[in-house]
């Protein structure tokens, strides 16, 4: 699967990105990217909504794994 580069600002604080589309990173590396359908209370863990037959995964906060919020164009 390929991802367009990398573009938009790094979030520690997922609790806020619902509704947000991002960027997931391992390292510097993007593996995934949708639109972010819902976060837990204490944002370790969030839904992301994909398009194509995947539909919908989790993602969760562990070493390793960042969030990038892309900038609109």
């Amino acid at each position: 699967m390929r991802f367009d580069q990398g573009s938009g600002k790094r979030v520690y604080d997922w609790k806020l990105l619902a509704g947000q589309t991002v960027q997931i990173l391992r390292g510097k590396e993007i593996v995934d990217e949708g639109i972010v359908d819902a976060v837990t209370f204490d944002g370790t863990v969030l839904w992301l909504r994909q398009r194509g037959a995947i539909g919908r995964r989790m993602v969760l906060k562990e070493r390793g794994t960042g969030i990038r919020v892309r900038l609109l164009r």
